[in-house]
């Protein structure tokens, strides 16, 4: 993973770039060898005073309808809220697709001195193709999410986090 952050939010502003990438190998959760799952990411914030937005992607891999082989990127050990929206979609517990899941998104933050507000806007779809029972291809497009936040601090212990995620799922989703 590298961060790196250029210029500060007062003057011209600031830059914060993120890229990542991680490999799985060995044996998936149940056993079965793991050829080569990977997740990659790469986003990058500009902030002018209170103001920031964040246009990023994400990438996990998975497999392919024309292989056996497993290269399904799993979140094994969770990542709340810090990828793939809200919502939770696409989490520890029920993993990536199978067919692994590409996510530009773009986000939106306010952030006052007590009062901080977020927007996010997520298009997911699948990385590889997919086929149906019937051997016919998934549409690759699962829908779209769009997540609210705002956070209010009373003090420096409390804080109250209110949040709404509208989920506008595919019929592909499903699958």
């Amino acid at each position: 993973m590298i961060n790196h952050t250029i210029g500060n939010a007062s003057g011209f502003g600031k830059i914060a770039i993120q890229i990542a990438y991680y490999a799985q190998s060995g044996k998936n959760r149940d056993g079965v060898e793991m050829k080569k799952a990977y997740h990659y990411t790469a986003s990058a914030t500009y902030q002018k005073g209170k103001i920031s937005f964040t246009p990023g992607f994400d990438v996990l891999s998975g497999n392919d309808a024309t292989t056996i082989e497993d290269e399904k990127f799993d979140p094994l050990y969770g990542t709340p809220h810090r990828h793939w929206g809200y919502m939770d979609y696409f989490y520890v517990g029920t993993g990536s697709p199978a067919g692994g899941l590409k996510n530009p998104y773009f986000k939106f933050k306010y952030t006052g001195n007590t009062l901080t507000a977020g927007i996010d806007f997520h298009l997911f779809s699948i990385d590889e193709d997919m086929k149906k029972a019937d051997g016919t291809f998934i549409d690759k497009n699962l829908g779209n999410e769009l997540d609210f936040t705002l956070n209010y601090n009373m003090n420096k212990f409390t804080n109250i986090e209110l949040g709404y995620s509208i989920m506008n799922a595919k019929s592909s989703m499903t699958f």
